[in-house]
């Protein structure tokens, strides 16, 4: 191998590499709306398995944490027997994110979060999380703020 052709395949991991970085930095893409009196967060999740996901919520943050183990990494030759048994396949380009690690700030008051809160929530007070098909869902409820009537004179 030449030293240009060397240094190209050098540079092509490095990219991928930092290409891997930035959509680990920027995914999962994020849903959020308000449906009654529940906030719904969607995150996008596709190759993840539910045991690898970790759901976490504190305060008005909630916290989305995943890691996977991939099978073949980019740099692995896996011998596939093909018609002559000289067929070999190699990862080419690998961008799926491996690891999430995704901190988001609620844009309303929840509950939940607080320890104290734990003790007192009833079951009409607690968030639900479910992840079917690479969609994560996360319905958190939202906390109605009573405010003080002010009588005028």
């Amino acid at each position: 191998m030449g030293l240009v052709e060397k240094m190209a395949k050098e540079m092509s991991k490095e990219i991928e590499s930092k290409t891997r970085e930035f959509y680990e930095f920027v995914l999962p893409p994020i849903d959020m709306m308000i449906k009654d009196d529940y906030l719904i967060v969607t995150a996008d999740m596709p190759g993840f398995d539910k045991k690898d996901i970790n759901v976490t919520q504190r305060g008005r943050v909630l916290y989305i944490q995943a890691n996977k183990k991939r099978d073949v990494e980019t740099s692995d030759v896996i011998e596939n027997n093909g018609d002559n048994g000289h067929n070999y396949n190699k990862i080419i380009c690998a961008q799926r994110p491996n690891f999430i690690d995704k901190k988001i700030r609620l844009p309303v008051s929840v509950y939940g979060g607080s320890r104290k809160e734990e003790s007192n929530d009833t079951d009409t007070h607690k968030s639900i999380a479910k992840y079917d098909n690479g969609v994560l869902e996360i319905t958190i409820p939202i906390r109605k703020r009573r405010g003080l009537d002010i009588p005028l004179q």
